[in-house]
């Protein structure tokens, strides 16, 4: 009877043992948990970047997981290197463009400064003072850079020189009323503006130390006070264009403007790659100024993100540009 008994007692170890293989323990920590879980929902990322004007500062968030925000920029951080006496051109951002193949953020501010942040150190590698309540910036092929200020109304070229910052050699201003905003085309190696009832087309001569823009074309837009234009993504024809109350789309080969919403006060429009909403900055009130708003909306008016802590301005998605820089293209200044 006893050999019968040890018997069965080692059978039973070696079964309880199987058992322990088979069916490993997966009591994780709470932190182990989050991280697990965090990782099993992770989206592919969905960045929109914004000029939140209240708190001073130019975020990206990522609304694909959580509305994280997933970089943070300001004038006054250590990291920008910009010096204390200009850190005030900075008030109010105005606009915040991914250029260079999404390696920098070419900034403006109301407070009349321009920048070209490099995403990855947060450095200001360049800037200056344009003035004017500077709305808007865009690269030129040489790698200068061009402002809109609608205080005065004004287009001005700057020679970009990172080594000597604000002392850059700058045009004299080019007069262009209540100007907002300044696109580049890169297959037509042309320059668009609008302000008040104009869209104005222009050349670039391409010189680094005498820069000129020359007139080539100038449209009548179907009504005025011309706020936002920026390319339609994934278009080699067409911009997004806003003025006090309508959406158009302004196809640069034929001239016609195609409404396409009946809104008003709309700062920003930009469009993405399919799965991507069309996207509106639509003041309303909120973050302490009246052409502030605290959140993105679709075009049809769907809320895309919301913060009551922000007073934001503008909103692009962080998608590259094709209509106005090359393939490819890296950071690059002509004065080097």
């Amino acid at each position: 009877m006893r050999p019968l008994l040890v018997a069965a007692s080692l059978l039973l170890a070696l079964a309880c043992k199987r058992e322990n293989i088979s069916a490993p323990s997966t009591d994780l920590s709470g932190a182990e948990k989050s991280t697990l879980s965090a990782t099993a929902v992770a989206a592919t990322p969905k960045e929109i970047i914004i000029c939140d004007q209240k708190n001073a500062r130019i975020i990206m968030v990522d609304v694909a997981n959580g509305n994280a925000v997933t970089w943070e920029w300001k004038a006054t951080g250590s990291y920008a290197k910009i010096r204390s006496g200009s850190q005030g051109w900075f008030s109010n951002l105005s606009e915040a463009r991914l250029v260079y193949n999404g390696a920098y953020v070419l900034a403006t501010a109301s407070g009349g400064g321009v920048a070209l942040i490099s995403v990855s150190s947060k450095k200001a590698i360049w800037y200056d003072y344009a003035g004017g309540n500077t709305h808007a910036a865009e690269l030129l092929p040489n790698g200068n850079v061009v402002t809109a200020s609608s205080t005065g109304g004004y287009l001005m070229i700057f020679t970009v020189d990172t080594y000597i910052n604000d002392q850059s050699a700058q045009t004299a201003p080019i007069a262009f009323e209540d100007v907002h905003n300044v696109v580049w085309d890169h297959a037509r190696q042309q320059l668009y503006a609008a302000g008040k009832n104009k869209l104005k087309v222009f050349s670039y001569n391409g010189s680094c130390t005498a820069p000129k823009l020359t007139l080539k074309q100038t449209y009548t837009m179907p009504e005025g006070n011309a706020h936002d234009l920026f390319p339609v993504y994934g278009s080699t024809t067409n911009l997004w264009l806003t003025n006090s109350g309508h959406i158009y789309q302004f196809n640069v080969t034929t001239g016609a403007f195609t409404l396409q919403k009946a809104t008003s006060a709309v700062k920003s429009v930009t469009s993405g790659p399919s799965g991507y909403p069309t996207i509106i900055a639509r003041a309303n009130n909120k973050g302490g100024e009246t052409w502030r708003t605290d959140q993105v909306l679709d075009i049809n008016g769907a809320v895309v993100y919301r913060n009551t802590s922000l007073g934001l301005y503008k909103a692009r998605w962080k998608v590259v540009n094709t209509f106005s820089y090359p393939a490819g293209d890296s950071f690059h200044e002509c004065t080097h």
